[in-house]
Protein backbone atom coordinates (compact mmCIF):
# COMPACT_ATOMS: atom_id res chain seq x y z
CA UNK A 1 0.00 0.00 0.00
CA UNK A 2 1.52 3.45 -1.14
CA UNK A 3 2.72 5.49 1.71
CA UNK A 4 3.38 3.30 4.21
CA UNK A 5 6.17 3.03 6.90
CA UNK A 6 8.77 1.31 5.34
CA UNK A 7 9.63 -2.07 7.42
CA UNK A 8 13.09 -1.10 8.67
CA UNK A 9 11.28 2.10 10.20
CA UNK A 10 8.43 0.33 11.50
CA UNK A 11 10.56 -1.92 13.38
CA UNK A 12 12.70 0.94 14.89
CA UNK A 13 9.27 2.66 15.85
CA UNK A 14 8.38 -1.02 17.59
CA UNK A 15 10.99 -0.82 19.35
CA UNK A 16 10.60 2.96 20.54
CA UNK A 17 7.40 2.09 21.43
CA UNK A 18 7.67 -0.59 23.66
CA UNK A 19 9.83 1.62 26.19
CA UNK A 20 7.35 4.33 26.17
CA UNK A 21 4.93 4.63 29.59
CA UNK A 22 1.19 3.95 29.83
CA UNK A 23 0.60 8.02 29.82
CA UNK A 24 2.48 8.85 26.84
CA UNK A 25 1.29 6.21 25.08
CA UNK A 26 -2.50 7.28 25.63
CA UNK A 27 -1.61 10.68 24.82
CA UNK A 28 0.19 9.60 21.34
CA UNK A 29 -3.26 7.57 20.67
CA UNK A 30 -5.41 10.71 21.47
CA UNK A 31 -3.50 12.88 19.41
CA UNK A 32 -3.54 11.18 16.24
CA UNK A 33 -6.83 10.09 16.92
CA UNK A 34 -8.60 12.49 14.37
CA UNK A 35 -5.90 11.93 11.75
CA UNK A 36 -6.40 10.33 8.59
CA UNK A 37 -2.45 10.39 6.78
CA UNK A 38 -1.81 6.74 5.98
CA UNK A 39 1.43 6.91 7.77
CA UNK A 40 -0.25 7.79 11.03
CA UNK A 41 -3.17 5.89 11.13
CA UNK A 42 -0.19 3.05 11.41
CA UNK A 43 1.17 4.60 13.94
CA UNK A 44 -1.81 4.73 15.59
CA UNK A 45 -2.74 1.01 15.35
CA UNK A 46 0.81 0.23 16.53
CA UNK A 47 -0.21 2.20 19.61
CA UNK A 48 -3.02 0.84 20.17
CA UNK A 49 -1.74 -2.67 19.83
CA UNK A 50 1.00 -1.93 22.15
CA UNK A 51 -1.75 -0.65 24.56
CA UNK A 52 -3.89 -3.75 24.14
CA UNK A 53 -0.65 -6.20 24.64
CA UNK A 54 -0.17 -4.13 27.97
CA UNK A 55 -3.38 -4.41 29.51
CA UNK A 56 -3.69 -8.07 28.74
CA UNK A 57 -0.34 -8.63 30.27
CA UNK A 58 -1.12 -6.79 33.26
CA UNK A 59 -4.97 -8.54 33.57
CA UNK A 60 -3.03 -11.97 33.25
CA UNK A 61 -0.93 -11.26 36.22
CA UNK A 62 -2.90 -8.81 37.93
CA UNK A 63 -2.21 -9.91 41.55
CA UNK A 64 1.37 -9.79 41.47
CA UNK A 65 2.09 -6.01 39.17
CA UNK A 66 1.46 -4.05 42.41
CA UNK A 67 4.93 -6.04 43.29
CA UNK A 68 6.82 -4.52 40.25
CA UNK A 69 5.59 -0.84 41.10
CA UNK A 70 7.01 1.34 44.12
CA UNK A 71 4.31 1.89 47.16
CA UNK A 72 2.57 5.04 47.08
CA UNK A 73 2.47 4.82 51.66
CA UNK A 74 6.35 4.87 51.58
CA UNK A 75 6.23 1.44 53.35
CA UNK A 76 8.93 -1.41 52.59
CA UNK A 77 8.32 -4.13 50.90
CA UNK A 78 8.88 -6.90 48.35
CA UNK A 79 9.98 -5.29 44.92
CA UNK A 80 10.54 -7.01 41.40
CA UNK A 81 11.84 -5.65 38.41
CA UNK A 82 9.61 -4.87 35.49
CA UNK A 83 11.91 -6.64 33.27
CA UNK A 84 10.69 -9.71 34.76
CA UNK A 85 7.03 -9.66 33.87
CA UNK A 86 7.76 -7.81 30.73
CA UNK A 87 10.21 -10.77 29.28
CA UNK A 88 8.01 -13.40 31.09
CA UNK A 89 5.14 -12.25 28.90
CA UNK A 90 7.30 -12.30 25.43
CA UNK A 91 8.47 -15.87 26.41
CA UNK A 92 4.75 -16.87 26.55
CA UNK A 93 3.85 -15.29 23.48
CA UNK A 94 6.81 -17.36 21.48
CA UNK A 95 5.86 -20.85 23.89
CA UNK A 96 1.92 -20.00 23.99
CA UNK A 97 0.83 -18.52 21.25
CA UNK A 98 -2.42 -20.05 21.19
CA UNK A 99 -3.08 -19.27 25.28
CA UNK A 100 -2.12 -15.51 24.58
CA UNK A 101 -4.44 -14.90 21.37
CA UNK A 102 -7.41 -16.70 23.40
CA UNK A 103 -6.16 -14.50 26.09
CA UNK A 104 -6.32 -11.18 24.09
CA UNK A 105 -10.07 -12.27 22.20
CA UNK A 106 -11.28 -13.01 26.14
CA UNK A 107 -10.10 -9.57 27.47
CA UNK A 108 -11.86 -7.22 24.91
CA UNK A 109 -15.17 -8.51 26.07
CA UNK A 110 -13.80 -9.15 29.47
CA UNK A 111 -16.03 -6.94 32.30
CA UNK A 112 -15.22 -6.50 36.41
CA UNK A 113 -17.96 -8.52 37.53
CA UNK A 114 -16.31 -11.97 35.62
CA UNK A 115 -14.65 -14.49 37.10
CA UNK A 116 -11.04 -14.77 36.11
CA UNK A 117 -11.01 -17.11 32.64
CA UNK A 118 -9.31 -20.48 32.74
CA UNK A 119 -6.77 -19.27 29.96
CA UNK A 120 -5.38 -16.40 32.47
CA UNK A 121 -4.62 -19.19 35.25
CA UNK A 122 -3.06 -21.31 32.39
CA UNK A 123 -0.85 -18.74 31.62
CA UNK A 124 0.14 -18.09 34.81
CA UNK A 125 1.11 -21.82 35.37
CA UNK A 126 3.11 -21.48 32.19
CA UNK A 127 5.06 -18.95 33.37
CA UNK A 128 5.73 -20.53 36.58
CA UNK A 129 6.71 -23.19 34.81
CA UNK A 130 9.62 -20.69 32.89
CA UNK A 131 10.46 -19.57 36.01
CA UNK A 132 11.33 -22.76 37.46
CA UNK A 133 12.44 -25.25 34.28
CA UNK A 134 14.11 -22.48 31.81
CA UNK A 135 15.01 -19.08 33.37
CA UNK A 136 17.25 -18.59 30.82
CA UNK A 137 14.57 -17.93 28.16
CA UNK A 138 14.35 -14.78 30.08
CA UNK A 139 17.04 -14.27 31.20
CA UNK A 140 19.97 -11.87 29.84
CA UNK A 141 22.96 -14.07 28.29
CA UNK A 142 25.48 -12.17 30.81
CA UNK A 143 22.56 -12.37 33.37
CA UNK A 144 24.20 -12.52 37.16
CA UNK A 145 23.54 -14.38 40.05
CA UNK A 146 20.96 -11.54 41.86
CA UNK A 147 19.28 -11.47 38.28
CA UNK A 148 18.66 -15.22 38.09
CA UNK A 149 17.55 -15.46 41.92
CA UNK A 150 14.91 -12.80 41.32
CA UNK A 151 13.50 -14.96 38.26
CA UNK A 152 13.32 -18.16 40.57
CA UNK A 153 12.02 -16.20 43.68
CA UNK A 154 8.94 -14.56 41.35
CA UNK A 155 8.13 -18.22 40.35
CA UNK A 156 7.18 -18.74 44.16
CA UNK A 157 4.85 -16.11 43.95
CA UNK A 158 3.65 -17.16 40.61
CA UNK A 159 2.78 -20.95 42.31
CA UNK A 160 0.12 -18.58 44.64
CA UNK A 161 -1.67 -17.41 41.99
CA UNK A 162 -5.02 -19.58 42.33
CA UNK A 163 -4.63 -18.50 46.13
CA UNK A 164 -3.92 -14.69 45.66
CA UNK A 165 -6.80 -14.67 42.80
CA UNK A 166 -9.34 -16.27 45.80
CA UNK A 167 -8.02 -13.98 48.37
CA UNK A 168 -7.81 -10.56 46.43
CA UNK A 169 -11.34 -11.14 45.46
CA UNK A 170 -12.70 -11.16 48.93
CA UNK A 171 -10.22 -8.34 49.60
CA UNK A 172 -12.90 -5.38 50.07
CA UNK A 173 -14.79 -8.13 52.70
CA UNK A 174 -11.77 -8.62 54.60
CA UNK A 175 -11.18 -5.17 55.12
CA UNK A 176 -14.43 -4.84 56.82
CA UNK A 177 -15.38 -6.49 60.05
CA UNK A 178 -14.26 -10.36 60.09
CA UNK A 179 -16.34 -12.76 61.88
CA UNK A 180 -15.39 -16.55 62.82
CA UNK A 181 -16.19 -17.42 58.79
CA UNK A 182 -13.75 -14.96 57.39
CA UNK A 183 -11.16 -15.77 60.12
CA UNK A 184 -11.30 -19.16 59.31
CA UNK A 185 -11.48 -18.69 55.76
CA UNK A 186 -8.35 -16.37 55.53
CA UNK A 187 -6.54 -19.17 57.77
CA UNK A 188 -7.06 -22.09 55.15
CA UNK A 189 -5.82 -19.92 52.53
CA UNK A 190 -2.65 -18.99 54.25
CA UNK A 191 -2.20 -22.34 55.33
CA UNK A 192 -2.45 -23.86 51.88
CA UNK A 193 0.04 -21.52 50.97
CA UNK A 194 2.32 -22.38 53.62
CA UNK A 195 2.01 -25.99 52.73
CA UNK A 196 3.25 -25.18 49.28
CA UNK A 197 6.59 -23.96 50.60
CA UNK A 198 7.69 -23.44 53.63
CA UNK A 199 7.78 -19.03 52.75
CA UNK A 200 4.37 -19.34 50.86
CA UNK A 201 2.64 -18.18 54.00
CA UNK A 202 5.05 -15.16 54.33
CA UNK A 203 4.74 -14.83 50.13
CA UNK A 204 0.75 -15.13 50.53
CA UNK A 205 0.65 -11.92 52.70
CA UNK A 206 3.52 -9.93 50.73
CA UNK A 207 1.04 -9.95 47.83
CA UNK A 208 -2.13 -8.72 49.70
CA UNK A 209 0.90 -6.18 51.52
CA UNK A 210 0.99 -5.54 47.77
CA UNK A 211 -2.66 -4.78 46.82
CA UNK A 212 -3.43 -3.50 49.94
CA UNK A 213 -3.77 0.86 49.48
CA UNK A 214 -3.01 1.56 53.01
CA UNK A 215 -0.27 -1.20 53.98
CA UNK A 216 -0.20 -0.73 57.75
CA UNK A 217 -3.33 -2.37 57.65
CA UNK A 218 -1.54 -5.83 56.89
CA UNK A 219 -1.08 -6.12 60.57
CA UNK A 220 -4.72 -6.91 60.72
CA UNK A 221 -4.09 -10.05 58.27
CA UNK A 222 -1.21 -11.19 60.04
CA UNK A 223 -2.71 -11.17 63.55
CA UNK A 224 -5.91 -13.15 61.85
CA UNK A 225 -3.54 -16.00 60.73
CA UNK A 226 -1.22 -15.92 63.85
CA UNK A 227 -4.72 -16.04 65.85
CA UNK A 228 -4.12 -12.77 67.40
CA UNK A 229 -1.05 -13.20 69.09
CA UNK A 230 1.19 -10.68 71.48
CA UNK A 231 4.08 -8.60 70.39
CA UNK A 232 6.64 -11.20 71.76
CA UNK A 233 5.32 -13.72 69.62
CA UNK A 234 5.14 -12.03 66.35
CA UNK A 235 8.63 -10.23 66.73
CA UNK A 236 10.48 -13.89 66.66
CA UNK A 237 8.18 -15.62 64.15
CA UNK A 238 8.63 -15.44 60.24
CA UNK A 239 5.90 -12.78 59.99
CA UNK A 240 7.91 -9.90 62.33
CA UNK A 241 9.26 -7.97 59.11
CA UNK A 242 5.69 -6.81 58.06
CA UNK A 243 4.74 -5.31 62.51
CA UNK A 244 8.73 -3.94 61.57
CA UNK A 245 8.54 -2.12 58.16
CA UNK A 246 5.09 -0.46 59.88
CA UNK A 247 7.05 0.65 63.26
CA UNK A 248 10.26 2.15 61.00
CA UNK A 249 8.00 4.02 58.94
CA UNK A 250 5.78 5.05 61.98
CA UNK A 251 9.22 6.39 63.45
CA UNK A 252 10.19 7.62 60.30
CA UNK A 253 6.90 9.83 59.95
CA UNK A 254 7.68 11.45 63.26
CA UNK A 255 10.86 12.21 62.53
CA UNK A 256 9.57 13.78 59.63
CA UNK A 257 6.93 15.55 61.70
CA UNK A 258 9.47 16.63 64.28
CA UNK A 259 11.32 18.34 61.78
CA UNK A 260 8.77 19.82 60.35
CA UNK A 261 7.16 21.11 63.22
CA UNK A 262 10.30 22.76 64.60
CA UNK A 263 11.59 21.91 68.40
CA UNK A 264 10.66 24.21 71.58
CA UNK A 265 10.90 27.85 70.37
CA UNK A 266 10.55 27.32 67.27
CA UNK A 267 7.09 28.40 64.60
CA UNK A 268 5.44 25.95 62.40
CA UNK A 269 5.01 26.93 59.15
CA UNK A 270 2.08 25.12 58.85
CA UNK A 271 0.19 23.65 61.66
CA UNK A 272 -2.98 22.86 59.91
CA UNK A 273 -0.68 20.57 57.55
CA UNK A 274 1.15 18.96 60.74
CA UNK A 275 -2.15 18.04 62.02
CA UNK A 276 -2.97 15.81 59.34
CA UNK A 277 0.05 14.14 59.46
CA UNK A 278 -0.17 13.26 63.20
CA UNK A 279 -3.23 12.34 62.96
CA UNK A 280 -2.32 9.84 60.75
CA UNK A 281 0.42 8.70 61.95
CA UNK A 282 -1.58 8.40 65.86
CA UNK A 283 -3.94 6.31 63.81
CA UNK A 284 -1.65 3.92 62.23
CA UNK A 285 -0.31 2.96 65.75
CA UNK A 286 -4.63 2.66 67.24
CA UNK A 287 -4.38 0.36 64.12
CA UNK A 288 -1.66 -1.74 65.20
CA UNK A 289 -2.46 -1.72 68.91
CA UNK A 290 -5.92 -3.25 67.77
CA UNK A 291 -5.07 -6.16 66.04
CA UNK A 292 -1.84 -7.02 68.05
CA UNK A 293 -1.83 -7.56 71.77
CA UNK A 294 1.59 -5.46 72.85
CA UNK A 295 3.39 -6.28 76.56
CA UNK A 296 4.96 -4.16 78.92
CA UNK A 297 8.22 -3.73 78.01
CA UNK A 298 7.86 -6.28 74.82
CA UNK A 299 10.35 -5.40 71.81
CA UNK A 300 7.06 -3.23 70.13
CA UNK A 301 4.97 -2.58 72.88
CA UNK A 302 7.95 -0.27 73.86
CA UNK A 303 8.28 1.36 70.37
CA UNK A 304 4.65 2.37 70.46
CA UNK A 305 5.17 3.82 73.75
CA UNK A 306 7.68 6.17 72.26
CA UNK A 307 6.04 7.12 69.27
CA UNK A 308 2.47 7.71 71.60
CA UNK A 309 5.15 9.97 74.34
CA UNK A 310 6.44 11.58 70.87
CA UNK A 311 3.19 12.64 69.85
CA UNK A 312 1.72 13.69 72.91
CA UNK A 313 5.06 16.54 73.31
CA UNK A 314 4.25 17.03 69.98
CA UNK A 315 0.79 18.30 70.30
CA UNK A 316 0.97 19.53 73.50
CA UNK A 317 3.51 21.83 72.81
CA UNK A 318 1.13 22.75 69.73
CA UNK A 319 -1.62 23.31 71.43
CA UNK A 320 -0.16 25.40 74.50
CA UNK A 321 1.17 28.04 71.62
CA UNK A 322 -2.79 28.47 70.45
CA UNK A 323 -3.48 31.49 72.82
CA UNK A 324 -0.37 33.42 71.75
CA UNK A 325 -0.82 32.72 68.17
CA UNK A 326 -4.57 34.26 68.31
CA UNK A 327 -2.82 37.47 69.46
CA UNK A 328 -2.32 39.88 66.87
CA UNK A 329 -5.34 38.42 64.93
CA UNK A 330 -7.86 40.17 66.91
CA UNK A 331 -6.71 44.36 66.98
CA UNK A 332 -8.44 46.30 69.60
CA UNK A 333 -8.46 49.99 70.26
CA UNK A 334 -9.15 52.16 73.73
CA UNK A 335 -12.36 54.03 73.30
CA UNK A 336 -13.28 56.79 75.76
CA UNK A 337 -17.14 56.28 76.90
CA UNK A 338 -17.92 58.65 79.00
CA UNK A 339 -15.48 61.20 81.07
CA UNK A 340 -12.37 59.21 82.47
CA UNK A 341 -13.83 56.04 81.75
CA UNK A 342 -12.68 53.76 78.68
CA UNK A 343 -13.09 50.49 76.99
CA UNK A 344 -11.56 48.17 74.36
CA UNK A 345 -13.63 47.73 71.25
CA UNK A 346 -12.14 45.89 67.98
CA UNK A 347 -10.01 48.05 66.10
CA UNK A 348 -11.28 46.06 62.85
CA UNK A 349 -9.78 49.31 60.83
CA UNK A 350 -6.27 47.40 61.78
CA UNK A 351 -5.22 44.54 59.80
CA UNK A 352 -3.22 41.93 60.60
CA UNK A 353 -0.05 41.06 59.15
CA UNK A 354 -0.40 37.84 56.83
CA UNK A 355 1.80 35.63 58.33
CA UNK A 356 0.26 36.32 61.66
CA UNK A 357 -3.13 35.29 59.78
CA UNK A 358 -1.59 32.25 58.35
CA UNK A 359 -0.04 31.21 61.80
CA UNK A 360 -3.59 31.67 63.87
CA UNK A 361 -5.21 29.84 61.21
CA UNK A 362 -2.52 26.81 61.14
CA UNK A 363 -2.76 26.49 64.79
CA UNK A 364 -6.29 26.45 65.08
CA UNK A 365 -6.44 24.09 62.41
CA UNK A 366 -4.53 21.69 63.98
CA UNK A 367 -6.11 21.68 67.05
CA UNK A 368 -8.89 20.67 65.16
CA UNK A 369 -7.51 17.90 63.07
CA UNK A 370 -6.41 16.01 66.32
CA UNK A 371 -9.54 16.32 68.02
CA UNK A 372 -10.78 12.78 66.48
CA UNK A 373 -7.42 11.09 67.99
CA UNK A 374 -6.84 13.40 70.62
CA UNK A 375 -8.33 10.52 73.38
CA UNK A 376 -6.32 7.66 71.94
CA UNK A 377 -3.21 10.25 72.08
CA UNK A 378 -3.90 10.73 75.68
CA UNK A 379 -4.44 14.62 75.34
CA UNK A 380 -8.01 14.82 75.54
CA UNK A 381 -8.39 17.03 78.19
CA UNK A 382 -5.75 19.75 76.55
CA UNK A 383 -7.21 19.84 72.96
CA UNK A 384 -10.56 20.12 74.97
CA UNK A 385 -9.68 23.28 76.77
CA UNK A 386 -7.52 24.29 74.61
CA UNK A 387 -10.26 24.57 72.04
CA UNK A 388 -12.98 25.51 73.98
CA UNK A 389 -10.75 28.97 75.23
CA UNK A 390 -10.22 29.51 71.66
CA UNK A 391 -13.35 29.52 70.79
CA UNK A 392 -14.50 31.56 73.44
CA UNK A 393 -12.48 34.28 72.57
CA UNK A 394 -13.37 34.18 68.78
CA UNK A 395 -16.92 34.12 69.94
CA UNK A 396 -16.16 36.94 71.86
CA UNK A 397 -14.98 39.16 69.47
CA UNK A 398 -17.40 38.13 66.72
CA UNK A 399 -20.12 39.29 69.36
CA UNK A 400 -18.27 42.69 69.56
CA UNK A 401 -17.64 42.93 66.05
CA UNK A 402 -21.88 43.03 65.30
CA UNK A 403 -22.48 45.03 68.29
CA UNK A 404 -20.41 47.96 65.90
CA UNK A 405 -22.48 46.47 63.21
CA UNK A 406 -25.65 46.66 64.78
CA UNK A 407 -25.11 50.08 67.10
CA UNK A 408 -26.04 53.84 66.05
CA UNK A 409 -22.04 54.93 64.75
CA UNK A 410 -21.18 55.17 61.87
CA UNK A 411 -18.63 53.03 60.11
CA UNK A 412 -16.66 51.68 57.01
CA UNK A 413 -18.36 48.78 56.11
CA UNK A 414 -15.89 47.44 53.40
CA UNK A 415 -13.55 47.29 56.61
CA UNK A 416 -15.98 46.06 58.98
CA UNK A 417 -16.62 43.54 56.44
CA UNK A 418 -13.62 42.24 56.19
CA UNK A 419 -12.80 41.87 59.69
CA UNK A 420 -15.72 39.72 59.63
CA UNK A 421 -14.43 37.38 57.19
CA UNK A 422 -11.33 36.98 58.96
CA UNK A 423 -12.58 35.96 62.04
CA UNK A 424 -15.40 33.72 60.47
CA UNK A 425 -12.47 31.89 58.83
CA UNK A 426 -10.82 31.48 61.98
CA UNK A 427 -14.13 29.98 63.63
CA UNK A 428 -14.05 28.05 60.16
CA UNK A 429 -10.53 26.63 61.15
CA UNK A 430 -11.12 25.57 64.55
CA UNK A 431 -14.82 24.22 64.57
CA UNK A 432 -15.25 23.20 60.66
CA UNK A 433 -17.30 24.65 58.29
CA UNK A 434 -20.95 25.08 59.76
CA UNK A 435 -19.54 27.23 61.79
CA UNK A 436 -17.97 29.51 59.73
CA UNK A 437 -21.77 29.62 57.87
CA UNK A 438 -23.25 30.34 60.67
CA UNK A 439 -21.00 33.09 61.46
CA UNK A 440 -21.45 34.63 57.62
CA UNK A 441 -25.34 34.48 57.88
CA UNK A 442 -25.41 36.43 61.16
CA UNK A 443 -23.16 39.22 59.52
CA UNK A 444 -25.54 39.19 56.54
CA UNK A 445 -28.69 39.37 59.09
CA UNK A 446 -26.73 41.99 60.90
CA UNK A 447 -26.95 46.12 59.77
CA UNK A 448 -23.86 45.58 58.32
CA UNK A 449 -24.60 46.74 54.37
CA UNK A 450 -27.23 49.98 55.91
CA UNK A 451 -26.04 52.48 54.05
CA UNK A 452 -27.30 55.78 56.44
CA UNK A 453 -24.64 53.78 58.71
CA UNK A 454 -21.44 53.52 56.59
CA UNK A 455 -19.33 56.70 57.11
CA UNK A 456 -17.99 58.09 53.99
Amino acid sequence: MAGLIAEKRMNMLKGLVRTLPQTSLRSLEMALGLTNEAKMVEVRELIAAEMEFRQVREAVFAPFMPLFRPRADGLAGVRFEPWIVNALWSALGTSEPDLCAEAQVIFRTLRAEDPTPVVFFRLVTAAAHICHDTPETILRPDAGDTERAAVAEFGHYLDLHRLARQVLARLNDFMGRIDADKAAALRVLFGDASDLDINGGTRFLEIIFANLEDGAQIIKFVAIVSDRPNDRFLAESELADFGIRILDRIEADLAAIKAFMGGKGQVCDDPGAAGERVAHCLSQIQAFGHYVELTRGGPWGKRVTEAQKTIAGLVEHQLKSAEKALEGVMPMRTERVYGRVKKEVPDYARVPAEEVMARAHGVLTFIRKVRPIAMAGGFAALQAKTAEACELTLDAYFTELLALANGDEPFDAEQLLAGFERIADLMEALCGEEKGQLARRRVASSDLMNPSKSVA
